[in-house]
């Protein structure tokens, strides 16, 4: 029998064997990709993949992915997080395989990580090696983890949280400062993957199962240590948590949420259910799981913690264990805390949504990691219990019904077929705008889930938001987390122009598109009214997809010669929906630019694009007489303007866009993306880690060094 015992050495093959053969479809015998749909659009297809695409493209130019001109008017990605731009397997991955594979390949890792950091959590907390590999691979195949595979930042932030949580106990534990230099390393690391709520799960799990193990010791001091590295590693994200900061500053909410927003996606009491069965309120694959705005905010891949009947039956027996020993009843003290949490609106922690940092986030759901993760050691705990002939055959039952739980759940496409460039882009001249998507997404998810994957094959040629940059097709709108000031406050007014109907769409005036450089609308209703041209159509049989341009639209760069001011942001409004302003020959300045308000009237001009990179522009161009060159790209911190090799100040032009003022004459003028956030992150960051690698090898080296003097001693004794 001693064929059924399994070792550290083998179990974690047996790891990587079995995730590797889940993903095996990805890879052969063609290349797929998930491209799932979520409510409204494609997560998975809309943000993911062109995030990484983005980090993949700069990253093989050997620059990073600070801003791009073809999301929403241009827009700070690196800052905004999610891209994961310093995240190692995403530097490694990216730089050196195409997007599809690489993407894939993250996706791989990201899981494994998870699971092995489980089996090592488990492992540190005395789970034996067969009920750890259960334990982990719970986690890593349950209803959170699959179903989120559209959300690549979130799960490679999500997957470091054993490994944090584990680390954090040998910290504590051994007082050694290697353990606490790669916790300091690692810490950096979830920090760099982009997605800040995985951190704040990570520090609260840490920190209680810090706690008990201080509890345990009685030795308050090893928790100062602890501190101080979880402060080191804080500081060592600085390359992603300054312009980070930055951004926040620039953003609709820059304190958070409101209470009401902040738990809008909480889970229901009875979703408890999804604990034991995969589908207890319908599949969204089928079609047949009701839509968030039919079910009180209720999101199938936030509150689906599926972890299969073995373990959660197991979980269930550790309880007669809770007063014989204390990690039971800690483990379960922590699942119980954090579904309270998770279930955010609909429970009295709702209060703790006021303040911060539980008001950064709209998802209180996502506290269902951590119970998944204790519950899972909890039936990892139980498993130990029973006879060590039982335990392997039980383990292979879980892992064949948890992993057939969800194997078919996704819409996997093949790689090329959904990556070719859509007939509809190649009509494109200049700026895109797309609406009416999110209605057609919902109505065809709503009806038969994503059975059949031909009516989204179709979907791709709107080009909507992100997905356009996969083809260098520039879009108004910025499909992102969060959402900036300006941008935000201009689309409001542009929004009161274009009306949805229920099968028809109307533009009523294309000031605001017109003002934006916006040349070409994609709508997937047709649309009425002659401010815009019909081009062409795209139909499935079912669905109709139209082309229209706007004849109107002004340059991306123009020089204006008249100028209004405003002092607030409704002042600005009443301004901008005015007939009298015309955004050909004037431009709407903030009341403090008054001064710059010197210039009248109308001249002769010319403009000549030298550059046109998404970090730097460059332009020849001639005025008459002194003007404001207007650029129909956002405002925002880090960009300078510079005339003829002299710095000048950028303003912020109708709401949303850039403008310099030019003296009379020919000039050459560049636009360069520099935030000052990143260079010194970066530089932070890199002492940071440099320090924190010299502090965790210094001891062990120095041991090494007094063992070799010692042995010299000893050898030259007579």
């Amino acid at each position: 029998m001693k064929n059924w015992v399994i070792t550290d050495r083998s179990a974690l093959l047996g790891i990587l064997l079995f995730i590797s053969a889940y993903f095996a479809r990805l890879f052969t015998p063609a290349s797929q990709l998930i491209v799932t749909p979520d409510f409204g659009r494609s997560d998975a297809w809309h943000f993911s993949y062109p995030t990484k695409f983005a980090l993949s493209e700069s990253l093989k130019n050997n620059s990073l992915p600070v801003w791009r001109s073809d999301m929403g008017d241009g827009f700070p990605v690196f800052a905004e997080g999610q891209t994961g731009a310093l995240f190692l397997p995403n530097l490694i991955l990216f730089k050196i395989f195409p997007p599809v594979p690489a993407y894939n390949m993250a996706h791989v890792f990201a899981l494994l990580t998870l699971t092995v950091g489980m089996y090592a959590l488990a492992r540190t907390l005395g789970v034996g090696p067969t009920s750890s590999v259960f334990a982990a691979i719970t986690v890593s195949l349950s209803g959170l983890s699959v179903t989120n595979l559209t959300h690549i930042a979130l799960l490679q932030g999500m997957s470091l949280i054993p490994f944090i949580t584990t680390l954090s106990l040998l910290t504590v534990r051994n007082r050694t400062r290697p353990w606490g230099a790669l916790l300091s390393l690692v810490l950096t690391q979830q920090i760099f993957a982009g997605f800040p709520q995985s951190v704040l799960l990570a520090g609260l799990i840490a920190s209680v199962f810090v706690c008990y193990e201080l509890y345990r010791s009685r030795s308050l001091m090893r928790g100062v240590w602890w501190i101080f590295w979880i402060i080191l590693g804080i500081a060592g994200g600085a390359a992603q948590l300054l312009p980070s900061y930055e951004f926040l500053q620039q953003i609709t909410d820059p304190g958070g949420f409101s209470q009401s927003n902040a738990t809008a996606y909480s889970m229901p009491i009875a979703h408890i259910a999804s604990f034991f069965l995969p589908f207890p309120f319908g599949n969204p694959k089928l079609g047949t799981y009701p839509p968030f705005y039919r079910f009180d905010g209720s999101i199938f891949w936030e509150n689906t913690a599926y972890i299969g009947i073995i373990p959660a039956v197991l979980a269930l027996l550790s309880l007669s264990s809770v007063r014989k020993n204390p990690l039971v009843s800690f483990l379960w003290l922590v699942a119980s805390a954090s579904v309270i949490l998770a279930t955010g609106k609909y429970s009295p922690a709702y209060v703790l949504f006021s303040f911060w940092p539980f008001n950064l986030f709209r998802v209180p759901s996502r506290f269902l990691w951590l119970s998944v993760i204790t519950v899972a050691l909890a039936s990892g705990v139980a498993l130990d219990r029973f006879h060590k002939h039982l335990r392997i055959p039980l383990l292979i039952l879980h892992g064949f019904l948890i992993a057939s739980a969800f194997f078919t759940y996704h819409l996997l496409e093949p790689a090329d077929v959904w990556t070719r460039k859509p007939d509809l882009a190649n009509e494109i001249s200049g700026r895109t705008i797309t609406i009416g998507e999110g209605k057609t997404y919902n109505d065809v998810m709503t009806e038969k889930g994503w059975t059949d994957p031909l009516p989204y094959r179709f979907l791709k040629n709107g080009l909507s938001q992100n997905s356009n940059i996969l083809w260098g097709i520039s879009n108004h709108y910025a499909y992102a987390g969060r959402q900036l000031q300006r941008p935000g406050i201009f689309n409001s007014l542009l929004s009161e122009t274009i009306k949805l109907g229920e099968s028809t769409a109307t533009v009523s005036a294309t000031k605001f598109l017109d003002m934006s450089s916006v040349s070409d609308i994609i709508s997937y209703q047709p649309v009425d009214g002659d401010a815009v041209e019909y081009v062409s159509e795209r139909t499935d049989g079912t669905r109709t997809i139209y082309h229209y341009r706007n004849p109107d639209a002004l340059p991306r760069a123009r020089f204006v010669y008249d100028a209004r001011t405003a002092a607030t942001v409704r002042e600005a409004g009443t301004i901008l929906r005015s007939t009298d302003f015309d955004p050909e020959t004037s431009v709407l300045l903030e009341a403090h630019q008054s001064a710059l308000v010197r210039f009248s009237g109308s001249a002769q001009n010319r403009i000549e694009w030298k550059r046109n990179t998404h970090t730097e522009i460059g332009l020849q161009v001639f005025t008459e007489k002194p003007g404001l060159l207007v650029l129909a790209d956002t405002y925002y911190p880090g960009w300078e303007a510079a005339i003829d090799g002299t710095n000048t100040p950028i303003y912020a032009t109708n709401l949303t866009q850039r403008g310099i003022f030019v003296p009379s004459g020919t000039h050459a003028v560049t636009f360069v993306f520099r935030p000052a956030s990143v260079t010194w992150g970066i530089r932070i960051s890199a002492i940071v880690m440099i320090l924190t690698v010299i502090l965790g090898a210094v001891p062990p080296v120095a041991a090494a060094v007094r063992t070799r003097k010692k042995a010299r001693r000893r050898a030259l004794r007579p």
